[in-house]
């Protein structure tokens, strides 16, 4: 996986659908729990952001390794980061063509 920018958002992206999703399924109940965890991946991605605009490579591979950790309760979900291949664009996957 690339330490990019681009890795970084869509890791990110990926951790807060889950995590609205489930709140979702929790409502009324897991507002607390959804503000904590959605507080700790912003702050992961805005830090890994920030190492990656300072060319701090090896904070940044850290950081992107974090934002993966928060993302592993939804490994076998089909949008998971390590279920991402670069060289097909999204629309392209079977199934999703218009």
């Amino acid at each position: 996986m690339p330490v990019d920018l681009q890795t970084g958002v869509r890791t990110y992206q990926f951790v807060v659908d889950r995590l609205e999703e489930r709140r979702g399924e929790q409502y009324p109940a897991g507002r607390e729990e959804y503000e904590a965890d959605w507080t700790a991946a912003h702050d992961l991605e805005k830090t890994f952001a920030e190492a990656i605009n300072g060319n701090d490579l090896a904070t940044a591979e850290s950081l992107l390794q974090e934002l993966m950790n928060l993302a592993e309760p939804w490994r076998d979900h089909p949008d998971h980061p390590d279920n991402h291949d670069e060289r097909q664009p999204h629309d392209a996957v079977l199934g999703n063509q218009a």
